[in-house]
């Protein structure tokens, strides 16, 4: 299944020295290849600068444990949300790279990024979910619920081998 990590909690997945328990949870489902991280557009940009990220990165794209999808479809999509204002968050970036990378699971402690990729009107068919850890950053059994599900991607390419 497909997954992308917000820029917002990059350090408590890929650093060492700030991950959570949740965080490390995460990294965890991702490392065993249970899941697939997506990156794409101005999100890429984000985490490329993250050395902790682009560390692991390195070796999870050629284990096919992540995937990067061209900058210039998802900054097109990101335009075109843009220009619907439809959205509560400043993050249209994110919304397009789940919109073109077919992901529905989205790690973010962004309370309105949380509510627009839960808005039925942008994300739709099958519906956004998110993994936060604004209120626990230990793992809940909502973190592991929503590792175990296996509705949450329309791409192929990310389904567990």
């Amino acid at each position: 299944m497909c997954a992308i990590v917000d820029n917002n909690v990059r350090h408590e997945v890929f650093s060492p020295d700030s991950q959570t328990p949740a965080g490390r949870h995460f990294l965890d489902w991702l490392d065993e290849g249970n899941g697939r991280l997506v990156v794409g557009g101005k999100l890429w940009r984000e985490l490329s600068e993250y050395g902790h990220f682009q560390k692991w990165f390195q070796v999870a794209i050629t284990s096919s444990r992540a995937f990067r999808f061209k900058d210039a479809k998802i900054d097109d999509k990101e335009t075109e949300i843009r220009s619907s204002q439809v959205c509560q968050s400043n993050d249209e970036h994110v919304l397009a790279l789940a919109l073109v990378s077919g992901a529905r699971l989205l790690f973010t402690n962004d309370l309105n990024l949380q509510q627009d990729f839960g808005n039925h009107e942008i994300i739709n068919s099958p519906r956004g979910r998110v993994y936060t850890t604004v209120r626990h950053k230990d793992v809940r059994p909502t973190h592991r619920n929503l590792l175990n599900r296996t509705d949450q991607c329309q791409n192929k390419r990310c389904s567990p081998r």
